[in-house]
């Protein structure tokens, strides 16, 4: 009996030492990978566009009427309240005379209705007339009062209207389209000429749809003109269409020249330099395959280099096009990203990188 205790004691001992050899390895898991890169020319984006008045109006006249002289041509600089064109004003001279003829007609018969009213009261103290009679009266003088009332309205308008036969300037500005020749008739608010307001002006840039993120309002850029070469001004992008136009479907952004110079001409053209460092982080394009999560979680794997290990990272993602591709907002160059095997990762597991396909 004494004997059986110490040979169990050293089987017991055997057997976890066996364990112990048993313990299974690290799993090392293999994938394959992508180093980001710093390219200069990706540091910033270039585009293309023309350069317009900030605001630019096209004015027509508020009757219809026959167009007898236009003031202006192309190019012509005018200042606010000048006269642009003009329309026949013979029929709203005509109606103009016609509406002061019926307010006088009315002031008239209201005078003699007041007159009337005033010999009923008369009588009427005197009993030679009823109350009925009185109230008549009363009631015609009331009509009489609102019909002089209608005819001064028809009157102020039919004076307003013959004032509409000026086409005058809304603004400073320069004339960059005539739209109009004298003896066309022309429908009431149909163009006449077009006016580009003096002051800011904005370099319009028509975006294709996979670059219609690379500008963002509020962003700083540099603008330069073919016609200027060696000149750079500094620009400010006012706004980005959020919708596409859709015959071209591309996406209008408006960047305003800060500061123009005398030499500049509305119509030039003009390219339009963004530094990604400015309003906009910088974005990479990566494979789909390399993005797991959804909406707003999704993240992507970073491989630390010295230690070989995985390390989840928030990422901003967006579709960029049709080839599998999205724009990632977060990452810098020398970033190793784990592009395949994302969904077999977990954190801090060691992984093994594969060689590029073809090496």
């Amino acid at each position: 009996m004494n004997k059986t205790i110490p040979l169990l004691l050293i089987a017991t001992v055997l057997l976890s030492a066996c364990k112990e050899e048993a313990k299974p390895q690290e799993e090392i898991r293999p994938v394959r990978t992508i180093t980001l890169a710093s390219h200069p020319s990706s540091n910033h984006a270039e585009f293309s566009g023309e350069l317009h008045a900030r605001q630019e109006s096209t004015l027509g006249f508020r009757i219809p009427g026959k167009l007898i002289s236009r003031e202006v041509e192309i190019g012509s600089v005018v200042k606010a309240g000048a006269v642009l064109a003009r329309i026949d004003a013979q029929d709203m001279a005509l109606n103009a005379l016609a509406a002061k003829a019926q307010t006088e007609s009315a002031q008239s018969q209201l005078t003699q209705l007041k007159l009337d009213l005033t010999r009923s009261q008369e009588l009427l103290a005197k009993k030679f007339v009823s109350q009925a009679e009185v109230d008549r009266k009363q009631t015609a003088v009331i009509g009489a009062q609102k019909s002089l009332q209608q005819a001064q309205s028809q009157q102020q308008l039919a004076q307003n209207q013959a004032g509409y036969t000026t086409l005058l300037a809304s603004s400073d500005g320069v004339i960059t389209a005539t739209l109009a020749e004298p003896g066309q008739v022309l429908a009431a608010g149909q163009p006449v000429v077009q006016l580009a307001k003096a002051g800011e002006v904005e370099v319009f840039i028509d975006l294709p749809e996979a670059r219609s993120h690379d500008l963002k309002s509020g962003q700083h850029t540099e603008i330069s003109f073919w016609a200027l070469p060696g000149k750079t001004y500094n620009g400010k992008v006012r706004e980005v269409s959020p919708a596409a136009d859709p015959v071209s479907r591309t996406y209008r952004a408006k960047v305003t020249l800060e500061k123009p110079s005398a030499d500049i001409r509305l119509g030039m053209s003009a390219t339009v330099k963004s530094s990604q460092n400015s309003a906009t982080q910088a974005s990479t394009t990566l494979p789909l395959t390399a993005i797991y999560g959804k909406d707003k979680g999704q993240r992507i794997w970073l491989v630390d280099m010295q230690s070989k290990r995985v390390k989840s990272v928030a990422v901003e993602a967006s579709q960029l096009d049709r080839n599998e591709q999205v724009q990632v907002k977060g990452l810098k160059a020398g970033d190793v990203v784990v592009t395949a095997g994302v969904h077999l990762l977990r954190e801090g597991q060691a992984v093994k990188l594969l060689p590029a396909q073809g090496e």
